[in-house]
């Protein structure tokens, strides 16, 4: 058909906000970018009448909303294990000192054009360098980049951090499709000045919170990491109470706190009632042994929470089907339950809900007037889609990716291999040994 719009067949549809469906034609408006029509038993000689592009043995399903990222650290996948959170700071930040600014942006590249194979289509990445917001806009991911600031200092030095921060934004890319936010690091690296200032800005922030034993040791003033800042000549921030409750008048539906997994019930209900959302890393949180979020008094506190892939240097290769399966194999053993979480539940985190804690609310399922983020994911022959999709399905599997209705040339493989040739020389530098004893974190992580 020549009337302009763009349509997808395939033998099944994960909409998100409906049960799975059969003979599924999508009909996407790229002037647009969103869904006009679905339509559901259309046969494949229907669709192929209707100028269709097909997706056999394939699902089409909303492409992942990563609502945790750190794309530029895609070249540090998979160089150590076994390190506690502490010990893990100060290798990532050992090695990260070897690189040159080329180097972080060609790792930035590297990031999103995996992110885009891989089926995510919207980030929300919290960046060191802001490379991610140069990597994602050539990329053609929709998303927002939090650029990290750190300092414990007090209101002045606070508020020279934040104006620094917003003339480095103002030279970042920006679109439609591509905005921008902050994210005051951890409390073990801001202190509550720093976040108000974030704060005071409007912008949406996202901020690291409650990931691991050593940060509640470190807010008592005592073990790895408060020692090691302590003989980096680093004054650790002060904290009066848990962060947390000192910054509870601050949060708000604009903050997406990550982690969580030392939260107590009193703290989720402190993100609740401020409407902050949450971002769940269980591969990170899983490899470097910080515990694991509890999921069930999140759901009970009512909390808004989407999943997230975390940094590559902490969970791994950027893959949200890894995500979503280890996701289910960490609340599945800890409830006893085989049914809970179930894989719808599992993927909403993912799309969805994912895209309702970063603040869009017209992404992340299959409807009429939604953004047009889609991706066809090879799911061979089942009977049942949803679980071929979760359990079954990888980056390998993605057949095509939309954004905003625009098809990104997923089947071509020649920017990704290009990316990863210009990532070698950082991943070269980044795998060197890293001597173990002595050696104090930084606090940029």
């Amino acid at each position: 058909m020549s009337d302009g719009l763009l349509r997808w067949w395939a033998p099944h549809a994960l909409p998100v906000t409906a049960p799975p469906a059969r003979d599924v034609l999508v009909t996407v408006d790229p002037a647009s970018g969103r869904i006009v029509e679905l339509q559901a038993k259309v046969s494949r000689e229907r669709a192929i009448e209707l100028g269709a592009e097909l997706h056999d043995e394939c699902a089409i399903a909303p492409g992942f909303v990563d609502t945790h990222a750190h794309l530029e650290y895609a070249a540090y996948d998979a160089l150590v294990d076994g390190l506690t959170f502490t010990q893990w700071i100060g290798d990532h930040i050992h090695r990260k000192r070897r690189l040159a600014p080329e180097h972080m942006r060609a790792s930035a590249e590297l990031g999103a054009l995996q992110a885009l194979h891989a089926g995510i289509t919207t980030v929300g990445d919290a960046s060191f360098s802001g490379d991610a917001a140069h990597a994602m806009h050539a990329a053609g991911l929709r998303g927002r980049v939090y650029l990290e600031v750190f300092g414990s200092g007090e209101d002045d030095q606070a508020a020279a951090t934040v104006d620094a921060a917003l003339r480095q934004l103002d030279g970042l890319p920006s679109s439609d499709l591509l905005e921008h936010g902050l994210s005051p690091h951890a409390p073990y690296t801001v202190g509550e000045p720093l976040y108000r200032r974030v704060a005071s800005t409007g912008l949406p922030w996202m901020t690291h919170l409650l990931e691991s034993r050593d940060e509640l040791a470190f807010l008592e003033g005592r073990g790895e990491l408060f020692d090691s800042l302590t003989r980096a000549g680093i004054e650790p921030p002060q904290w009066m109470q848990a962060p947390i409750d000192a910054l509870a008048d601050v949060l708000g539906p604009e903050v997406v706190a990550v982690h969580l997994t030392q939260a107590t019930p009193a703290q989720l209900e402190v993100l609740a009632d401020t409407g902050t959302a949450l971002a769940h890393c269980p591969r990170s949180n899983a490899r470097l042994g910080c515990g694991r979020l509890d999921l069930e008094l999140v759901d009970r506190a009512g909390i808004m929470v989407g999943l997230g892939t975390d940094s590559p240097a902490s969970s791994g290769p950027l893959d949200p089907f890894a995500e979503l399966r280890c996701a289910l194999e960490v609340h599945r053993a800890t409830s006893g339950d085989a049914t809970w979480p179930s894989l719808a539940r599992l993927l909403r985190m993912a799309t969805l809900d994912a895209a309702r804690a970063l603040g869009y609310s017209d992404l992340g399922s299959i409807d009429v007037d939604s953004h047009a983020d889609l991706v066809a994911v090879h799911v061979g022959t089942c009977d049942d889609p949803l679980a071929a999709y979760v359990l079954g399905a990888t980056p390998a599997s993605v057949q095509a990716v939309l954004v905003a209705g625009r098809d990104m040339g997923v089947r071509d493989r020649t920017r990704l291999e290009q990316a990863q040739a210009r990532a070698r020389d950082a991943r070269t530098l980044l795998a060197l040994p890293v001597r173990r004893e002595g050696r104090a974190a930084g606090t940029h992580a």
